[in-house]
């Protein structure tokens, strides 16, 4: 698994339409609140052109491409923190993703029921302050249980109780914290207790094809509130992409193109959470299987062997490495060779996007 994202939204935004689209599945999407009650979940392989070139040039058995979890959760409403229209519960799978999909609604459609008028802005701020309230809820209940703990004389427990103290209230103070403004001390206890709300996020706008092909205040609006976030806006029209997902590549491609759009939702979507989480990918290949994996952006050919096989970094000797593009470009591992186009790198070396990498190992 590379990484997984959870879609959320409240309820009738399009979650599950857009679930369909990227996933290919066929879950309900009937016009009433809470239609989705368990959350649907979905693995999807990465589109890749890289992982498809370098099959063109070798002999494997099988090809494996890197994966993304989709997790399209129940619409959440006001008080969903304290458990209302089973809110607990969709919060409690939220923790579990890497990156959380803000869905909004931008379309107007009279047959599909909404909360209030259509307002992206404020019902992204109504998901957003739920997700801060049972951040809130999380911590207090934490630093309630180890209280005694921490003013006893421990240590361990009075470090964690003071950065949990810390952390509710930053977040009760600033509207907007993100991993990137803690400490890592911060960072370690907010995964310890699996705080929501400073996850890497993305918004995305469900449009209709009118607003593609003309202009919109309340994407406008959006665009605004997203950049003082520092954040982008992906639109998507979930209900065309979920309708066309049937047609080969080339047909989708070129339907697609017609409303200005040059990739799908599912190839959008990975690219921002490639970019938000840091990852880049990295081949590997031998008679049985050619595979692409994902890592963290700045790990090293030790960390990349360990996500291999822990075998593989326990008896780590050296590592052949070739940038996926000279390999693509000469076409054989034979004459990479030849030209001192192969490096051996040790341990430390750090790995970049798109390479090969082939560990020689105890």
């Amino acid at each position: 698994m590379s990484f997984s994202i959870g879609i959320v939204g409240l309820p009738n935004v399009g979650k599950s339409t857009l679930f369909n689209a990227i996933t290919g599945e066929s879950v309900d999407c009937t016009n009433f609140p809470f239609c989705t009650i368990d959350p649907n979940k979905a693995v999807v392989s990465v589109p890749d052109d890289t992982l498809e070139a370098i099959s063109n040039y070798i002999t494997t058995r099988k090809v494996t491409p890197t994966t993304l979890e989709v997790i399209d959760i129940a619409g959440l409403i006001e008080g969903s923190h304290k458990g209302d229209g089973l809110g607990n519960q969709f919060l409690s799978f939220i923790q579990k993703v890497d990156a959380i999909a803000h869905l909004v609604r931008i379309f107007e459609d009279l047959h599909v029921s909404h909360i209030g008028n259509i307002n992206p802005v404020r019902d992204l701020e109504i998901v957003e302050t739920e997700l801060k309230l049972k951040d809130l809820e999380i911590l207090r209940k934490r630093i309630k249980s180890i209280e005694k703990k921490a003013t006893s004389g421990d240590k361990e427990a009075k470090e964690e109780f003071d950065t949990l103290n810390l952390l509710e209230k930053k977040i009760s103070d600033n509207e907007w914290l993100k991993m990137s403004d803690i400490s890592d001390e911060e960072k370690s206890a907010a995964r310890k207790v699996g705080l929501i709300s400073v996850k890497p996020e993305m918004i995305i706008a469900n449009v209709n094809v009118a607003i593609l092909k003309s202009s919109s205040q309340k994407l406008d609006e959006l665009h605004e509130y997203a950049s003082r976030k520092k954040m982008g806006v992906l639109p998507i029209t979930a209900k065309v992409e979920e309708e066309i997902r049937e047609l080969p590549k080339e047909e989708r491609t070129e339907f697609l193109m017609e409303y200005g759009i040059e990739k799908g939702s599912l190839e959008r979507i990975i690219l921002e959470g490639y970019r938000l989480l840091n990852l880049i990918t990295f081949y590997t290949f031998n008679e049985n299987e050619l595979r692409a994996w994902t890592l963290q952006k700045g790990s090293s050919v030790l960390d990349a062997a360990s996500k291999v096989h822990t075998d593989m970094a326990q008896g780590f000797i050296k590592a052949e490495v070739i940038p996926a593009e000279i390999f693509i470009e000469h076409k054989s591992i034979k004459e990479v060779k030849e030209m001192g186009l192969l490096r051996i790198e040790g341990k430390d070396c750090t790995v970049r996007d798109r390479d090969i990498i082939y560990i020689h190992f105890r």
